[in-house]
């Protein structure tokens, strides 16, 4: 019915004034020659409760109080058209604040037209009058409060709406930015101390640092490649997108990955216990982070030639995970690695999500990630 209603308006405003006709005209017994036009007036405004609702009811009113008193002047029962006024009151209510007021009076008026029209002219016959206003009253103040609750109602709809929408915008922004910096961050961090390494072995080593230059070549079209895939995905509709995501990197890939920091110029004790490709793909896909982001932050605040160990131990109830470095790097001067981070706050999540704890500062040495993931953690 709403959607027929919002789709056809016209129609189903003359259909709904032509319902409140035949209703009156029952409710007033019958069409009378002098209050047919009044009533009819009045109940035509119905057509126009969507477009402007309170000149409707302003007209509704004014021809039903002047259709009371020519029928009291003549002696002819009055119409009754309240429903119209009801409805009207229903809508003004509905559509805006600042018409609450005038509605207000004229819903005020209305009541003061059932106590006129209750008894002819010349008759006091106030039990008569006195009983006639106040359900008139009642049902005019009732009408005009649910439309004005009902606009509330749809307001507060609307505005969780949007915040949802706000909410949700952010988290995918998030999302893109986290999985960019994983994507990017690190394969950039390896190509600058590849080029470090190149620059420095240029003159006394030229085949080491052909090695570093072969080696920039073929991770920057890999991290080319993961861009291009990523923005081709930011760009692709639902409706549009046919191929299914490549998928995220596990555990299986641990070791080509770490192989990239040693070949750029860094020491790394690759530790493993338990059976790595027992573990879901959630899981693989958190400690793979994990061990990339700390990696990264070595080769980002380490020199060439530093050292970092990464172990990683899996027994029946939880997975730990711990990469640490022996820079000897103070604190002060690793501020991407400092809480404030947005690689610490994309681990942080990560682990999070799973049900898991993180720990991430200096130590005498250096700097140590540690988390630790419950195996039957899920996806919060």
């Amino acid at each position: 019915m709403r959607t027929f209603d919002a789709s056809h308006p016209l129609p189903w405003d003359i259909t709904l004034a032509l319902l409140v006709t035949v209703a009156s005209v029952n409710a007033s017994m019958g069409l009378r020659p002098v209050g047919a036009p009044f009533l009819l007036v009045a109940c035509g405004a119905v057509v126009f409760r969507r477009r402007a609702p309170l000149p409707a009811l302003l007209v509704a009113v004014v021809a039903l109080g002047v259709g009371v008193v020519v029928c009291g002047l003549i002696g002819e029962a009055p119409p009754w058209a309240y429903l119209a006024v009801w409805i009207l009151l229903f809508h003004v209510g509905l559509r805006g604040t600042r018409v609450l007021v005038p509605a207000a009076f004229l819903a005020g008026a209305a009541a003061l037209v059932a106590f006129v029209g209750a008894a002819e002219f010349g008759e006091m016959a106030l039990d008569a009058r006195w009983t006639a206003m106040p359900p008139v009253a009642a049902m005019s103040a009732a009408a005009l409060l649910a439309g004005s609750q009902m606009r509330g109602a749809r307001e507060d709809a609307k505005r969780h709406r949007e915040e949802a929408t706000r909410e949700a915008v952010a988290a995918e922004r998030s999302r893109i930015a986290r999985e960019m910096h994983d994507l990017i961050g690190h394969d950039l961090s390896v190509i600058a101390s590849l080029s470090a390494g190149g620059q420095a072995a240029a003159r006394s080593a030229p085949d080491d640092a052909e090695r570093a230059f072969v080696a920039i070549g073929e991770v920057s079209r890999a991290s080319v490649g993961q861009l291009r895939h990523v923005l081709r995905l930011l760009r692709t509709t639902e409706d549009d997108f046919v191929h299914p995501l490549t998928p995220q990197p596990g555990l299986a890939q641990l070791g080509a990955l770490i192989e990239s920091v040693r070949r750029a110029g860094f020491r790394i004790d690759d530790e493993r216990h338990g059976d790595l490709a027992a573990l879901p793909p959630g899981h693989q896909l958190a400690v793979f982070r994990l061990v990339q982001e700390a990696l990264t932050n070595t080769m980002r605040h380490s020199g060439a030639g530093s050292a970092a160990s990464v172990r990683i131990a899996i027994d029946a109830e939880e997975v730990v995970v711990s990469i640490a470095d022996r820079s000897a790097v103070p604190e002060i001067d690793r501020p991407g690695v400092s809480s404030d981070g947005h690689g610490i706050i994309g681990m942080r999540e990560r682990v999070d999500t799973l049900g898991g704890t993180l720990e991430a500062g200096p130590t005498v040495v250096g700097w140590r990630v540690r988390a630790t993931i419950p195996r039957e953690g899920r996806d919060r």
